[in-house]
């Protein structure tokens, strides 16, 4: 990115040089200031543009890390029938590590949390199958 080069306040307060023949500023030296005050702009834009791309690219990670969040929600509440429960399979309290907040849930962490709940269900023989 380029270096803005004027201030407000330096634009503000500049100060032209008058012409030594006739009353007025030097073409010149009003050129040359415009065509700095040109370039701040086209810094200006550019950092401006830079700015929306990147909120752009953090709102499309944001709206899929939210919609990850959903579908893993989702799948954690998928309740098993009651009816393929087997009275007589003793109750093995599944053992969940439940993550830290500044943990990512894995796919791996999901993998363990189902066969805990295998396990609970249908018995330790459902290794087996």
């Amino acid at each position: 990115m380029e270096q803005v080069k004027y201030t407000q306040k330096d634009i503000l307060e500049r100060v032209f040089k008058q012409k030594r023949m006739g009353v007025g500023y030097d073409p010149a030296d009003v050129d040359n200031f415009l065509d700095d005050i040109i370039k701040d702009y086209g810094a200006y834009a550019g950092r401006i543009d830079q700015l929306q791309n990147e909120v752009a690219r953090l709102q499309t990670a944001l709206k899929a890390s939210q919609e990850q969040l959903v579908a893993v929600k989702q799948q954690s509440q998928v309740v098993t029938p009651a009816a393929t429960v087997i009275p007589e399979a003793p109750y093995v309290a599944p053992v969940v590590e439940t993550p830290k907040p500044a943990q990512v849930v894995t796919n791996l962490d999901l993998i363990k949390r189902v066969a805990n709940l295998e396990c609970a269900v249908f018995g330790h023989d459902a290794e087996n199958i």
